[in-house]
């Protein structure tokens, strides 16, 4: 295992060769500008690990598709909050192999007695779905197990679960915490729409543009260290309780 010492130094020859301005780090973050906890949550966990390296880091928030492009050709140093198997398609990205933490997605109803456990739970019924707009990876699943006539999207949080008490659409998925979030506000004009359970929990990691690859095995030692010592969860816990101060 290497030392303090030489990882710092390996660090140090990364940065002088592409890093963001002023030797501070830039990762892009795919998830939308009103989505607040999950960029938050992650930029608290981040500038923790990476400060244990000695290094600053910033996670700023990019179109999806803008991140990746920016990423794969290192006009950036990397990517925050993509599950496992982006690796497969950005062969310019290294993933750091432990994951930050995972990311729930919902199935909100208000059809009594509806228990969701996966995406193959929608397969072959007759249900109306809609998820928010830019989340590809959403709109890839539903349409492996629904006809694209049953599929559509919206904007936000609000209006899917709106669209949901009104019998608009009879499901929307969403990730847990802003569909629960938004619930919360909207629950005493309609208290019929529930968490029916979930269809996706999925890990997220860190990737990082190749040249600064030999960060990534300490990243991974420093990210369980901070699991197994509880500051994973005080960074979240932290991320929501500023979430609900912030509305009150």
């Amino acid at each position: 295992m290497k030392s303090a010492a030489s990882w710092l130094l390996s660090a140090g020859l990364l940065l002088g060769h592409g890093a963001s301005a002023g030797g501070m780090l830039v990762l892009a973050h795919p998830f939308p500008k009103e989505a607040s906890f999950a960029p938050g949550v992650l930029s608290l966990i981040c500038e923790d690990a990476f400060q244990q390296l000695g290094l600053d880091v910033e996670v700023r928030i990019f179109p999806p598709l803008r991140g990746s492009m920016e990423a794969d050709a290192g006009r950036i140093d990397g990517e925050v909050g993509r599950a496992r198997a982006y690796a497969d398609t950005h062969p310019n990205l290294v993933r750091v192999d432990e994951a930050l933490l995972s990311f729930r997605v919902a199935a909100f109803t208000r059809l009594p007695g509806l228990k969701i456990a996966n995406w193959d739970s929608l397969k072959g019924t007759p249900y109306r779905v809609e998820y928010r707009s830019g989340y590809v990876t959403f709109k890839a699943s539903l349409e492996q197990v629904l006809p694209l006539q049953q599929i559509s999207s919206v904007v936000d949080s609000q209006t899917g679960l709106q669209n949901v008490a009104l019998g608009q659409t009879d499901i929307f998925v969403d990730l847990e915490e802003f569909g629960q979030r938004q619930l919360a506000k909207l629950h005493k004009r309609y208290r019929d729409v529930y968490n029916a359970g979930l269809v996706q929990d999925t890990p997220v990691y860190i990737y990082l543009h190749k040249r600064h690859a030999a960060l990534a095995p300490r990243l991974a030692e420093i990210l369980a260290t901070m699991k197994s010592n509880g500051a994973i969860a005080r960074h979240v816990a932290t991320m929501l309780g500023e979430e609900r101060g912030a509305e009150e």
